[in-house]
């Protein structure tokens, strides 16, 4: 499966266990999940600028919205895209509070800092 952000933004819909209801509406609207993203990039940058070597280091970072960039490939190595998708559910959940699991929620932003300085040096 090719990782794109309208996958990865699904992919944390499975997590939040917020897939399309039978009302039709998801707690969480794709700008919400989008947000999460593009502030979760800026996140990666702020902590591991060499993510972005092959990206370009002094490009300006992406910043994606749904449903236009739905099939845009994820920008830079695979390895940053799991702690990503951590970041996106972790935040989310972060701002939910009927349904919150607050101490979930900071465990994935926690696993989401561990996961970036893991490989460093």
């Amino acid at each position: 499966m090719a990782r794109t952000v309208g996958v990865l933004i699904a992919e944390a819909r499975q997590l939040l266990n917020d897939e399309i209801p039978i009302s039709g509406l998801p707690r969480y609207a794709d700008a919400e999940l989008v947000a999460a993203l593009n502030d979760g990039l800026l996140q990666v940058r702020t902590k591991r600028p060499d993510a972005w070597i092959s990206y370009g280091l002094r490009k300006t970072l992406p910043v994606y919205a749904l449903p236009a960039d739905a099939n845009t490939q994820f920008p830079i190595e695979d390895q940053f895209y799991s702690p990503l998708l951590f970041y996106v559910v972790g935040r989310s959940e972060l701002t939910e509070d009927t349904f919150a699991d607050d101490g979930r929620a900071v465990t994935l932003m926690s696993k989401f800092t561990s996961m970036l300085l893991k490989h460093t040096g």
